[in-house]
């Protein structure tokens, strides 16, 4: 399952990508997900979490924190961190939500891509 969303707010490169992460996991422990791959570009991020990098900021603490907090809800997790080059479907949903972000407004705009058709043309 792929999203993208988009933050109203500045934050730094490190944060958005813990607000993402966090964002995610919230939809992923309220549809029950059991099972779970997730592939982050942000070295910082991925290997704070796997407890290779310490934590030097407060602000990332408590990303850090909440982040763990949320890990735990799910049995089956397999985190993996890739080289930004090479995170293509990333990138290109980091770009669509920046082309669709409407500040303007409170109601979310939602966008789906399907890999099928809804309905089969019917045969003559």
């Amino acid at each position: 399952m792929r999203f993208s969303f988009s933050l109203t707010e500045l934050r730094t490169n490190n944060e958005a990508e813990y607000e993402a992460l966090i964002a995610w996991m919230e939809i992923a422990i309220d549809i029950k997900i059991q099972n779970l791959q997730i592939f982050g570009d942000s070295q910082l991020v991925i290997n704070q979490i796997l407890g290779i990098y310490k934590i030097c900021k407060v602000e990332m603490a408590h990303y850090h924190r909440r982040t763990l907090e949320l890990l735990k809800q799910v049995p089956n997790i397999k985190i993996i961190q890739v080289p930004r080059g090479q995170n293509a479907k990333a990138d290109c949903l980091a770009k669509l939500a920046k082309e669709v972000t409407n500040t303007n407004e409170e109601t979310p705009i939602y966008i789906g891509v399907y890999n099928r058709r809804v309905l089969e043309p019917a045969l003559l």
